[in-house]
């Protein structure tokens, strides 16, 4: 039953893609096909970054996120970030480089932000799976340009 429910709220949430936006922003929708939301962002001059939202149990949970480069691969480095958003060590648990931003579950696991509860901000706005991603999406902007 939390699977059908996931499934929904996630189709719900992926079903709201704006087309022209996705492509005015440079972005590449590799799948978005439950329980994985997998989104390039391209960029002219820059590397582009690959995200791979891994959504079971959302929204009961937030999405797990893995920075990939455009070919799949691990990023072996954080991206530029103006916000620090992308943390540069790995996650204690994971052992990956990682977001570090409310709305994903390595910031909710990581041990300096376990006070900060998903069920604090599930269902707030901008922490839909789009708002999650865009968030993502405007803080690597800023500083590719």
């Amino acid at each position: 039953m939390l699977e059908l429910i996931s499934r929904a709220a996630f189709e719900a949430d992926v079903s709201r893609l704006d087309v022209a936006a996705v492509r005015r922003w440079g972005w590449e929708i590799v799948s978005a096909e439950y329980p994985v939301l997998d989104v390039i962002f391209h960029h002219p001059t820059a590397a582009a970054l690959r995200l791979r939202l891994e959504c079971e149990q959302w929204n009961e949970l937030p999405p797990s996120i893995q920075l990939l480069r455009a070919d799949g691969t691990p990023v072996d480095a954080a991206p530029p970030s103006t916000s620090s958003i992308f943390h540069p060590c790995p996650h204690p648990v994971t052992g990956r480089l990682f977001v570090c931003m409310r709305g994903v579950r390595e910031y909710h696991t990581h041990e300096s932000h376990l006070t900060e509860a998903w069920s604090n901000y599930r269902g707030t706005s901008g922490n839909d799976l789009i708002g999650i991603v865009t968030q993502i999406y405007r803080s690597w902007k800023k500083t590719v340009g």
